[in-house]
């Protein structure tokens, strides 16, 4: 070993004097020579260490990246003072205009002379009213959830031949080609967006670019979710492989129900809240994150199950779509500590203990009260909350007083908010979602991923829309705000 050492050495040394003698001439080369040279003794200092010492003490990766953060942040007065819309929210709180849309739209306020009026709230899907959609379907006493998806991705409601041609193709073509629990996720999102990538390798022309194959490919993803979904749930749960719909007569929502449950047995009221769910969650407006995902992604022209998978990624974090799961388990919390009161004394005394950074998880927020956009109601809580009243009294004393708890708390909450912060906040959708997804019994890691489902229909709309109306490549600007170095005099220590 050390007649080895010594050759090594030699070899280095011989070699660095050659170098020398041939390029001294060369200034400026001569100049990243000897850096190079300093940099190779250190090295050989370093070898050597290891031959005599048996090792190196080295510093962890994770040690390093901490140590080096603060130098890395970005201080949030600098957004305002080079103009950029952090998060891309003008001063005032509204969005900034990106892209147009004829998909749909989310109003829970009006601009007046720069400044905010706040409005009752109304989500529109192709013009009409989400609540007068859903008045609509139960006058004709219909599911309406297969009708939403189709005015939505064709921009008019079908006609009963339509209809029917659809539901065809999305629950009696469709096979389930995704499931394959090779690979390991603790995420069923995660195990979602590897499920429709594999839908691409299953398919023999991908990339194909024509708007009517991209719908077909869009709707067969939306087809395909729910099998995959429930497979996936029930493989942890009851071992349940679904490659087909079990009721391909009945609607989406109770395909769904019957799947979700080892008793396959359900109730018109509990299938009535799970297309109302799949209703409201269908879309919101072409600016929430996830849709907006889809819209950059589907500008570089890439295929729909790229855009359809990146859209999952974005909707399973915590402040978008993994938001019921965060309500739900806070208001577990407190229900496990306090019951279902309806004291309002004692809630407002635990709202303002959240407020305060002083209970559950110290985070300051009542999760599920406000709403970026809404200010006086959310038409999607509106509709769920109703749905759940219904259920809760059909399911007798314990669920009803699980309602009552969450009606009387967000009555305390939006006026606590309103006396703390000054601020008009309504209950959003998934206040009331946690609540409607435990009446029906599903485990909280499905939360999400029925969100997902829903919000496909929009996602394979905007995507449409896009690859139609705007092809033009996303790009935006960034400001640099970092310091301009110089390499050879930071590196000579």
């Amino acid at each position: 070993m050390n007649s080895f050492k010594t050759l090594f050495f030699s070899f280095l040394a011989n070699n660095i004097s050659l170098l020398s003698s041939k390029m001294y001439k060369n200034i400026q080369f001569y100049k990243k020579y000897l850096y190079f040279e300093k940099i190779l003794k250190i090295n050989c200092v370093i070898i050597e260490k290891i031959y005599t010492e048996g090792s190196v003490e080295m510093e962890n990766l994770q040690e390093i990246y901490k140590k080096h953060e603060p130098k890395n942040f970005i201080e949030p007065e600098l957004y305002p003072l080079h103009r950029v819309k952090q998060g891309l929210r003008n001063d005032n709180g509204t969005g900034v205009k990106v892209a147009l849309t004829k998909v749909s739209t989310v109003i829970g306020y009006d601009v007046i002379d720069g400044h905010k009026k706040n409005l009752e709230g109304r989500l529109v899907y192709r013009g009409y009213n989400v609540e007068d959609l859903v008045s609509y379907y139960e006058k004709m006493n219909i599911f309406g959830f297969e009708r939403t998806a189709f005015l939505l991705i064709f921009g008019k409601l079908p006609t009963q031949e339509e209809i029917e041609s659809f539901h065809n193709e999305l629950l009696t073509i469709a096979t389930n080609t995704m499931t394959d629990f090779s690979y390991k996720t603790s995420s069923i999102m995660n195990a979602m967006q590897i499920g429709v990538l594999k839908l691409y390798g299953n398919d023999e022309n991908p990339d194909n670019d024509t708007l009517e194959q991209r719908m077909i490919k869009g709707i067969h993803i939306l087809s395909s979710l729910p099998l995959f979904v429930f497979s996936y749930y029930t493989d942890v749960h009851a071992k349940t492989y679904w490659e087909t719909y079990p009721l391909p007569n009945k609607s989406f929502a109770e395909n769904i129900l019957y799947m979700a449950r080892e008793t396959r047995i359900y109730t018109p009221e509990e299938v009535s809240l799970v297309d109302k769910l799949l209703i409201v969650h269908a879309d919101h407006g072409g600016g929430n994150n996830s849709t907006f995902t889809d819209v950059v992604i589907s500008s570089t022209g890439t295929d729909i199950y790229s855009c359809i998978a990146a859209s999952i990624g974005s909707l399973k974090g915590p402040k978008h779509g993994g938001a019921a799961m965060k309500t739900y388990e806070q208001f577990k919390f407190i229900s496990e500590q306090y019951g279902y009161i309806t004291d309002e004394k004692t809630i407002e005394e635990i709202c303002n203990k959240i407020l305060d950074k002083e209970y559950y998880d110290n985070s300051g927020l009542i999760y599920g009260i406000g709403h970026a956009v809404y200010t006086k109601s959310d038409p999607r809580a509106t509709i769920i909350k109703e749905e759940c009243r219904k259920l809760a009294k059909e399911k007798g004393t314990t669920m009803m007083n699980a309602f009552e708890f969450y009606s009387t708390f967000e009555r305390v909450a939006v006026r606590v908010m309103k006396e703390r912060k000054g601020m008009t906040v309504c209950a959003n959708v998934d206040f009331y979602s946690g609540l409607a997804y435990r009446m029906l019994g599903f485990r909280k890691e499905i939360f999400t991923p029925l969100f997902a489902i829903a919000r496909t229909s929009g996602w394979i709309a905007h995507h449409l829309e896009s690859r139609q109306s705007d092809r033009k490549l996303i790009r935006p600007a960034a400001v640099y705000v970092g310091k301009y170095r110089n390499v050879e005099e930071e590196n000579n220590d």
